[in-house]
Parts: structure tokens; C-alpha cells; sequence
């Protein structure tokens, strides 16, 4: 459940939303994605008002990968393309120039089960990426793996994003992930979720994980860190009355 949420994200920028579990991240980006309605309010792409139910004007990716065990990799990240009608030989060519970048190569006629985590979200993330939208959702694309493969794909991605020229809002419950990748972080309350904070990174770019130990990353978190724990704190307290 949302209430008065007032969000943007500018061409090219990757923003961050992070709060209480239950407090309506995955709901805003479905409303985004018009997979749900919103009760009030709207939806703007590039200055335009949205169509309420209007899909596929947005690349979606969310936190399984989804990916159809009885396809190749290679089938498997063509499948946007494919419904946008795209043919099957077309839609190979255009994947394989990507699959280097994606570091898939040699992987293409693998079936999903033979994939590591990492190489399972990078595939569905190329998926994303071909199904060409300007702006990208992410739905805790690497909160279930391991913390040495997550801090791997989340430089991999900073390293990628700079080269798609895409629009990115990611929805995480990591605080370093938000503050290693985003130009600019929202913090929402418990449900209704609405803006707590929004915190600008102001951190140089390109971003690397080793960041996350110095003085200025650190600073940033102390009170990105703070703004949550007093909505959690928030929390158990109501659910003790």
C-alpha cells in the first residue's frame, strides 16, 4: 500500500527505493509497469500521462529470473524480442553481439539449470535490456544470492549501466547496493509506504566496491541507515500496542 508518493527519476539517472518489508516498493514498480492500478495519482513517461493498464512500455525485471528451463540461454534472453514479433533468426543476431558484454559467451546453447546464480541474472538481465526501453525496472534483482556473488554483480552492473544509457529504478533492501549504484536513494516509510527521505549520492563515478570502506560512502550511510532504523523502530512499536 502507497500513499502520496512522490517520485521521479530523470533520463539516464539509476535511483534507488528502499524501506520496511511490506511498505509497497514491488507495488510502485508494478504501478510503474502498469501490471497494477493506481487508486489516485499517475504515471508520466517522458512528460506524458501513461494510460492506466498500459504495458510494455517499460523493461521489467524482478527478483527470480524467470528464465524457461526447457530454452537455451540464448532462446531464453530473445523472448522479448520475440513477442514484440521480432524473428527468431533476428532476435539471435541481435542477442549474440550482447552475450560477450553480459559474459555469457560460450554459454548460449546452455539450458538455465547448468547456470551459476550470477549467470542466471545476468542472462534475465539481458532479457531486460533487449526488450529496449529506456527505463528499466529492477526488483532486488540479486537479493538472493550469496554476499561475494552479490557484490560482484553489483559492480558488474555499475560497470554496464554507464554503457546502456538507460533509465534504472531499483527497488533493494540492500543500503550499500542503493548507495554503490544509485545517483539518488528513496527511503519510504512502513505501509502506507510513502517518502520518508530522499538522499542524492554524490559520490564520483565510475563506482567501484571498494567504496563502501571509505570515509565519504560511510558518511552517506550513517544516515541513510539512521532514516531506516527509526522506521523500523516505528514499527515493532505499533505492533506492540
Amino acid at each position: 500500500m502507497l500513499e502520496g508518493v512522490d517520485f521521479y527519476a530523470a533520463s539516464g539517472e539509476l535511483v534507488s527505493i528502499i524501506g520496511p518489508s511490506g511498505c509497497g516498493k514491488s507495488t510502485l514498480l508494478n504501478t510503474i509497469a502498469g501490471l497494477e492500478e493506481p487508486d489516485a495519482g499517475s504515471v508520466e513517461l517522458d512528460g506524458a500521462l501513461v494510460a492506466r493498464r498500459r504495458l510494455g512500455l517499460v523493461g521489467y525485471m524482478q527478483q527470480k529470473d524467470l528464465l524457461m528451463p526447457w530454452r537455451t540461454v540464448l532462446d531464453n534472453v530473445i523472448l522479448g524480442l520475440e513477442v514484440q514479433g521480432v524473428s527468431r533468426r533476428d532476435a539471435r543476431k541481435r542477442a549474440l553481439k550482447l552475450l560477450e558484454t553480459f559474459g555469457l559467451r560460450g554459454f548460449e546453447k546452455e539450458y538455465p539449470y547448468t547456470l551459476s546464480g550470477g549467470m542466471r541474472q545476468r542472462a534475465a538481465f539481458l532479457r531486460t535490456v533487449l526488450f529496449s526501453r529506456d527505463v528499466m525496472l529492477l526488483d532486488e534483482p540479486f537479493g538472493a544470492m550469496d554476499a561475494l556473488t552479490r557484490a560482484q554483480m553489483q559492480e558488474w552492473l555499475t560497470e554496464l549501466w554507464g554503457s546502456l544509457g538507460k533509465t534504472i529504478v531499483l527497488v533493494t533492501h540492500d543500503v550499500d547496493e542503493a548507495l554503490l549504484l544509485s545517483d539518488r536513494v528513496y527511503v519510504l516509510t512502513a505501509r502506507p509506504g510513502r517518502v520518508k527521505t530522499v538522499v542524492e549520492v554524490d559520490l564520483p563515478r565510475p563506482r567501484y566496491y571498494r567504496m563502501v570502506t571509505e570515509e565519504p560512502f560511510i558518511a552517506i550511510k550513517a544516515g541513510l541507515v539512521a532514516a531506516l532504523r527509526e522506521e523500523s523502530l516505528r514499527v515493532v512499536e505499533e505492533s506492540w500496542r
